[in-house]
This record gives C-alpha cells, sequence and structure tokens, in this order.
C-alpha cells in the first residue's frame, strides 16, 4: 500500500507543480488602472517594406517597385536599369544593381541604388542592400542616401 501512495503523490505534486507554473504564461491587468493607455500600439507585424525606400510609398507603390527590383537583382543582371511606375499614384522610379551578388548568411544577397519620384519630384537616390533565401521576395536593408565619391 505504500508502494501506491509514493507515486500518487508524486503525480500530484508534479500536477500542481504544473499548475501553478502555467499561470505564469497569462499576464494580468494588475496595475493597468494605473498606467494610462494613450500611446499607441505597434507591432512588428505591421511594418511596411515600402518604407525602406521612401515612407511615401504606398503598398501598390511598393508592388511596383518591387517587381522591378526582381528584375533588377537577379544574380545574372549585372548594368540594367529597371524602370518601375504606377499610373494610380503617379510615382515611378527606378533599381539598378551595384555589383555582384553575393552569400549573406545563406541568403542570396545584391547591393543596389534606388531612385523614386513621387509627385514630380525627384528624392534622393538611395543605396540598399536587398536579400533573398530561395525563391522569396527580396527584402531590403541598409538603405541610406547614395553618397557619391570622387
Amino acid at each position: 500500500m505504500i508502494r501506491r501512495t509514493i507515486p500518487k503523490a508524486r503525480h500530484i505534486g508534479l500536477f500542481l507543480c504544473l499548475v501553478s507554473l502555467g499561470g505564469c504564461a497569462n499576464s494580468l491587468p494588475i496595475f493597468s488602472k494605473f498606467m494610462p493607455d494613450d500611446a499607441p500600439s505597434t507591432t512588428g507585424s505591421l511594418f511596411s517594406p515600402a518604407a525602406t525606400l521612401s515612407s511615401e510609398l504606398t503598398a501598390a507603390d511598393w508592388e511596383k517597385a518591387n517587381q522591378a527590383l526582381d528584375t533588377a537583382l537577379k544574380p545574372d543582371n549585372t548594368t540594367l536599369t529597371v524602370q518601375w511606375d504606377n499610373p494610380k499614384t503617379a510615382a515611378r522610379g527606378n533599381i539598378r544593381p551595384l555589383g555582384d551578388a553575393f552569400v549573406r548568411e545563406g541568403d542570396l544577397c545584391r547591393l543596389f541604388a534606388s531612385q523614386i519620384v513621387i509627385e514630380n519630384v525627384a528624392r534622393p537616390t538611395m543605396q540598399g542592400t536587398a536579400c533573398r533565401n530561395g525563391a522569396s521576395e527580396w527584402h531590403v536593408s541598409d538603405v541610406k542616401r547614395l553618397t557619391r565619391q570622387g
């Protein structure tokens, strides 16, 4: 009889331990009355890829620009500048590859320059890096104003 109660006691203890730890995964609004909720909520999932080239691009503009980016950054393209435009918003621009494709952390990457015109006003030429894993979409990063050396 003692042999049966020891395993049951272990199971009950383990169950109580797991139940008490499960409460750590939940948050209770204990201090919500004391903390104002005036700040806007932001999450990483709301990031707009268009904002990396220009905060003025709409999602539809980015769709057009991304198609040009895909064509311009193909590894076999060494010099072709690819134009894009969105007749609905009058935004347009071009993407030009800079240098050869390279591998960074297992992704195919490419440097590029981009010129954007919004409402007939040319924005500064930007330089960035775009990388992709396999056949996925290009992810733009490291965007900065292009400075000419000379």
